[in-house]
């Protein structure tokens, strides 16, 4: 078989095993990843090939027996949950795709500037189209999913008693530092030190979806991906999911958190006084087959390729243009198609005529949001625009 590579798995050969690109410390301690997402098969990403991302500095890691988890404030019974007294209350899997808010940024640009070399003076680029298949460029392979298991947060602010006057939820990780100089550029108050936290409107903190997590994929978390536990909000871009989580406080307003008012917002401009925090994700398809860098495609019937996932629900719908956008065609939609976790898709395409072509998507949601729904913002945020492929049939 051709395609063996003749790499060992349990002692006998298979496929040469896909890799990502990792950034590491001078200890050689991963501290940054990008996914291959778009070689995958299937649905659920690989733990090793999950894309890793930190605001702050990666924290030093605590022992599972050690790890505490306080809730308090606005809450009749303030407590604190040791890991083992967490994984006694009744446990819920949620399969969910997370995406970094700044993932695929360099597409704003280039749509922006017509497809062609990136003119904006606010955030150069690289020249040229920006690919997803790249991993060493910039804002790609940001983007993962995964299965985690855990706790509802609603069953554990239940548990804690809410007050009538709650209306967020701060969550705390013990990850610590100043943030970095891409997030300072438009900041109007910088602290020198900071644990990194996010406050849940409390009408997602109580959606059942909403978990502590101490499992990802069948397995306990692992450092980098915020064990011994995190939250996860499925539907909100990655930067919602505190990692290292080890303080919930109910308030009876939103507090101004730094990575919510000062960074992770919707705006014109960095010095815009109307700002709107960056929530949840778009609605998003792309084509992971064919590639703008294949090689042409021979007349005849040719199958594309793609995923589609939306921060408001599962996929209804996926449509195929293989002309720019001038016409579209259902794609069929692959089982299952979940909430919170990306839908695969293919359309069959009978390429009859040699030349040149734009093969593009477009998916639709439950809630029956169209791409492309997330407009140009000066910070790049939650990018979910069309991009065509570029194919040559022979």
């Amino acid at each position: 078989m051709p395609d063996i590579k003749g790499e060992m798995v349990m002692g006998w050969p298979d496929r040469k095993r896909l890799s990502n690109q990792l950034t590491t410390d001078r200890q050689g301690r991963v501290i940054d990843g990008r996914s291959p997402f778009t070689d995958l098969e299937g649905l659920i990403t690989p733990t090793d090939l999950r894309y890793v991302k930190i605001q702050l500095e990666m924290p030093e890691p605590i022992h599972p027996d050690d790890s505490r988890l306080s809730i308090e404030g606005q809450v009749n019974q303030p407590f604190e949950l040791t890991l083992s007294e967490l994984q006694k209350l009744p446990a819920k899997t949620v399969r969910m795709v997370t995406e970094c808010s700044g993932s695929d940024a360099h597409f704003f640009e280039w749509q922006r500037s017509g497809g062609q070399e990136n003119s904006c003076d606010v955030h150069p680029s690289e020249e040229g189209k920006p690919s997803r298949h790249d991993l060493t460029q910039p804002h790609m392979g940001q983007v993962s999913s995964g299965e985690f298991t855990g706790v509802s947060l609603s069953l554990i602010l239940e548990k804690a008693g809410l007050n009538a006057s709650a209306v967020g939820v701060r969550a705390e990780g013990f990850d610590r530092g100043r943030p970095s100089e891409q997030a300072i550029q438009g900041a109007s108050d910088v602290p020198e030190e900071m644990n990194y936290d996010k406050c849940l409107p409390l009408e997602k903190a109580l959606d059942p979806d909403t978990i502590v997590a101490w499992a990802l994929n069948g397995e306990y978390l692992r450092h980098v991906h915020g064990a011994p536990m995190r939250l996860l909000v499925p539907g909100w871009s990655g930067n919602w999911s505190v990692k290292w989580l080890h303080r919930l406080e109910v308030l009876d307003h939103i507090a101004p958190c730094f990575y919510q008012t000062e960074y992770f917002f919707y705006a014109d401009s960095l010095e815009a006084k109307d700002r709107t925090m960056v929530t949840a994700m778009g609605v998003k398809s792309i084509i992971t087959d064919p590639r703008d860098d294949d090689q042409p495609l021979p007349r005849g019937e040719q199958v594309v390729h793609g995923l589609a996932w939306s921060g408001y629900g599962a996929i209804s719908r996926v449509e195929v243009s293989v002309d720019g956008g001038v016409s579209w065609e259902d794609a069929h939609l692959e089982e299952p198609r979940e909430r919170w976790l990306w839908t695969r898709w293919s359309y069959r395409w009978n390429a009859r005529e040699p030349g040149d072509y734009k093969v593009m998507s477009r998916a639709t949601d439950e809630a029956a949001r169209q791409q492309p729904q997330i407009e140009w913002n000066v910070l790049r945020k939650n990018f979910d625009g069309i991009i065509p492929v570029d194919v040559t049939v022979t």
